[in-house]
């Protein structure tokens, strides 16, 4: 059985990670986005491992702090004007300085005109996260987000052609 102190970390690393997803992520890449603030995504970048791999349903992979930047710097910035990630269902996995995370999200979003994957208007994208994490001098940071997207969609289509996107078990 473990301590109170070891089940207290546990807890206080449960979240953190939360923390990461909410604050980091959703809100940090949708002033990037709604606002253009580049220091938000500065901020978002700075908890990048400088190993992580990005991976999101029809992009290509972005391996390293560097490409994983430009994905969120150039690359999302080039499809949409604004977005508001909701993200839910978090199912959490601490193991000592390492972690995986799972979450549910649902972002409406308005498409940049000219986007490269031609959609126009409001929108939604839809799908889960997977999520690899690893604590790195008190700080919990991302190695590995694997966006499983069943849904890129303007809202005239919504979900109708949704599909289950599955785990790529390689990451």
């Amino acid at each position: 059985m473990s301590t109170i102190e070891e089940r207290l970390q546990r807890l206080e690393d449960i979240e953190a990670i939360r923390q990461l997803k909410h604050y980091f992520y959703c809100d940090r890449v949708d002033r990037g986005i709604g606002l253009g603030d580049r220091s938000a995504l500065d901020e978002l970048i700075s908890r990048f491992a400088s190993d992580i791999v990005a991976d999101f349903t029809g992009f290509p992979v972005a391996q390293g702090i560097e490409a994983t930047s430009s994905f969120y710097t150039r690359a999302v910035p080039g499809l949409l004007t604004w977005s508001q990630h909701r993200v839910t269902n978090e199912l959490i996995d601490v193991r000592g300085d390492t972690a995986t995370g799972q979450w549910y999200l649902d972002c409406p979003v308005v498409f940049k005109d000219g986007n490269p994957l031609n959609l126009t208007g409001s929108g939604i994208i839809a799908g889960r996260y997977h999520e690899r994490y690893r604590k790195e001098n008190g700080v919990w940071k991302w190695t590995a987000i694997t966006a499983n997207l069943d849904v890129i969609a303007p809202w005239d289509r919504n979900w109708i052609e949704a599909r289950y996107v599955a785990e790529n078990p390689s990451l």
